[in-house]
C-alpha cells in the first residue's frame, strides 16, 4: 500500500559517481547526501531510495549504496526503518553538520597545503598533537 505523504517518495540521488576517483564510491554517495541535506535539499522525513535501486540508479553494487547509508546512519543523518531509509537529522543537528563540514575543508585545506610544503600526514598529526597543550591553554584564556 502507498503512502500518500509525499514526504514518503523516493528522491532519485541526482549523484554522479566516479570511479576512477580516489575517493571511495561509498563515500562520493555518502557526502552528496551529507551535503543535500546540510543544504536543504533533503529535509527531516524524506524518503531515500532503496539500497537496491539506488544501486541501479548509479551503476554501483548494493554493497556500495548500503555502505553509504550505513555511514550517513552512523552521523545521524539517516534512520534506517523496516520501510525504508529516511532522512532524520534534525534542525539543531544540521547546524552542527554545517559546522562539521566546514571543519573537514579547513582540516582538508591545511592537509593538502602541508603534504604540498612535503609534510606526511604523520607529520601534521604530530605537530597538532605538540600544539594542542599550548592551543588550549590559549583557548581557555579567551
Amino acid at each position: 500500500m502507498k503512502d500518500p505523504l509525499p514526504s514518503r517518495e523516493a528522491r532519485k540521488l541526482a549523484v554522479r559517481v566516479d570511479a576512477g576517483s580516489s575517493v571511495p564510491l561509498y563515500r562520493q554517495i555518502s557526502d552528496f547526501v551529507w551535503v543535500e541535506v546540510a543544504g536543504g535539499s533533503f529535509e527531516t522525513g524524506d524518503r531515500l531510495p532503496t539500497v537496491r535501486q539506488a544501486a541501479i540508479d548509479l551503476g554501483v553494487h548494493p554493497d556500495t549504496v548500503s555502505r553509504a547509508y550505513k555511514e550517513l546512519e552512523l552521523l545521524g543523518v539517516v534512520v534506517q526503518r523496516g520501510e525504508g531509509t529516511f532522512v532524520g537529522l534534525k534542525p539543531s543537528a544540521k547546524k552542527e553538520l554545517e559546522g562539521r563540514k566546514r571543519l573537514e575543508g579547513i582540516c582538508r585545506e591545511a592537509v593538502s597545503r602541508a603534504e604540498q610544503a612535503g609534510f606526511s600526514f604523520d607529520d601534521i598529526v604530530d605537530a597538532l598533537a605538540d600544539l594542542r597543550p599550548t592551543i588550549s591553554n590559549q583557548s581557555r584564556n579567551l
